[in-house]
Order: C-alpha cells, then structure tokens, then sequence
C-alpha cells in the first residue's frame, strides 16, 4: 500500500470536512423522520384518509424550528463550540419543560428529546468537520509554502548561472 502525497491527504481531509457537514444536516433531521415513520399511523393518517395529524404537524414544526436554530447558530459564530451548547442545554431545556405539561405536551417532548439526540449527534459532525478543515488547510499552506521555496531556489541556481556568465563575458572581452 503506498503512502499517500501531501496533496491527496489535503483533498481527503477536505471530503471528510464536507462529509461532517452533510452529517450535521442528516443527523438533525433523522430523529424527525424515524419518529415519522414510527407514528406514521397515528399521525398522518385518519379515517378519512390521508391527513396530518396533530403529532405529525408538532414535528413538523419542530423539525422546522431545529433547522432555523441550527442556521441561525452557523450564522452567530462563536469560538470553540459555535453557540452548540447554549443550543443543546436550551433544546432539552425546552423538552423536560414539556414533560411536565402532560397530555398533548407529551408528544412534544418526545419529538424534541429525539430531536435533541440529532442535535447532539451534530455537533459532534461539526467539530470533526472543523478538525478536518484545519488539517486540510494546513496541507493546502504548507503545499503553497513548499512551491515558493522550490521557486525561490530555482531562481537562486539561475541568478547565480546568468553572473556567471557576466562575468565570463568580461573576462574575455579584456
């Protein structure tokens, strides 16, 4: 098995950077789906047909407000953890709040507790992509660096050649 060049680590860490990214949004909406699936009966269908339910329309919305948290944490921006934790702690926050409120709340919880799960399972995602991120720049700098000193003793060996021509040149002019 041969090694692998500076260049290609570069582009793997790069695809395992942009595969992390894609994870965050396929682990935020999972829990939504399985639930979906799980509850499909009591949720989107009636006997009247097809039609969503309260259950169905909770995730939903609640799926939708996960994604928005999640976009508007990308936006903020903050320094090792992008806001994640704020956003985890407040998730579950949320959800043990609706525990207590029984019934219709019940359902609530749920979504948001399964919710939570691909929050989490996010954030992880995001920091393995930042790792990779930083790795793949590194390679990318330290290939860029590695050219410019290649170039730098190129010219070196042909300013040192062209003198000594020069100087060939007037001694024999003499």
């Amino acid at each position: 098995m041969s090694q692998l060049t500076v260049a290609k680590k570069q582009k793997q860490y790069r695809v395992l950077q942009y595969t992390c990214v894609g994870g965050e949004v396929i682990s935020v909406l999972t829990p939504f789906v399985i639930l979906g699936a799980v509850n499909a009966d009591k949720w989107f269908k009636s006997s009247e047909g097809w039609k969503i339910g309260l259950g169905g329309t909770l995730a939903l919305a609640l799926m939708g407000i996960a994604v928005f948290l999640v976009t508007q944490k990308k936006e903020k921006g903050s320094k090792v953890t992008d806001g994640w934790i704020t956003l985890i702690v407040g998730w579950f926050m949320v959800a043990f709040i609706f525990i207590l409120l029984a019934n219709i709340m019940d359902q609530i919880a749920t979504i948001m507790l399964f919710g939570g799960i691909g929050l989490c399972g996010a954030f992880g995602l995001d920091l393995t992509s930042k790792t990779f991120q930083a790795k793949a720049d590194l390679y990318k700098a330290s290939i860029v660096e590695s050219k410019k000193d290649k170039l730098k003793e190129q010219l070196e060996k042909d300013l040192a050649v062209e003198e000594t021509k020069k100087i060939k040149i007037k001694v024999v002019k003499k």
